[in-house]
C-alpha cells in the first residue's frame, strides 16, 4: 500500500514540474505598428544598397492602421529625388498570405496598394520588389527590399 501511495505522489509531482514549463513561456507577439525605412535589397543571396533618395521612403503604420505609404526614387534627366508613390490610408496586415494592403482615395475613387511581406520580425520587414535592377542586369531581378524600424 506504502508502494502505491509514494508511486501515485511521485507521478503527480512529474506530472505537474512538465505543466509548469509550458505555463511559463512566452510567445512575443510583433507589431506591424510604427515606422519602417528602405535599408536595403536583398537579391540571390547578396545584399545591394539602397540610394539617398530611396532612404527618404517609408511605410508608416499608427496603432488604429492608419498611415502612410511613401517611394522615392532619382529622377533620370536631373538626378533629383522625386517621389512617384504616396499615399495615405488605412493598412491591412494578413499574416495569414503575407499581405499587406494599404486603402486609400484617389480622386474620389477608393483604390488599394498591396506589398507582399517575405518576411518581418521586430526590427525588419522584407517586402518583395520586382521593379528594381539591383544587378546591372536586364530583367526581372525579384528582389526583396528590407524595411527597418525606427
Amino acid at each position: 500500500m506504502k508502494f502505491l501511495i509514494g508511486l501515485i505522489a511521485i507521478m503527480g509531482v512529474v506530472s505537474c514540474g512538465s505543466d509548469d514549463d509550458r505555463s511559463n513561456t512566452k510567445v512575443e507577439e510583433v507589431s506591424v505598428n510604427g515606422t519602417w525605412k528602405p535599408s536595403r535589397y536583398e537579391f540571390k543571396g547578396k545584399s545591394y544598397p539602397v540610394s539617398a533618395c530611396e532612404k527618404k521612403g517609408q511605410i508608416h503604420i499608427n496603432a488604429d492602421f492608419s498611415g502612410v505609404y511613401e517611394r522615392y526614387d532619382t529622377d533620370a534627366s536631373t538626378g533629383n529625388c522625386i517621389k512617384p508613390e504616396g499615399y495615405s490610408g488605412k493598412w491591412v496586415y494578413d499574416r495569414m498570405y503575407g499581405k499587406l494592403t494599404l486603402t486609400y482615395t484617389e480622386a474620389g475613387a477608393s483604390k488599394t496598394l498591396q506589398k507582399s511581406v517575405d518576411d518581418f520580425s521586430s526590427t525588419e520587414l522584407k517586402i518583395a520588389d520586382a521593379t528594381k535592377n539591383v544587378d546591372g542586369i536586364a530583367g526581372n531581378d525579384d528582389a526583396v527590399l528590407v524595411y527597418v524600424k525606427e
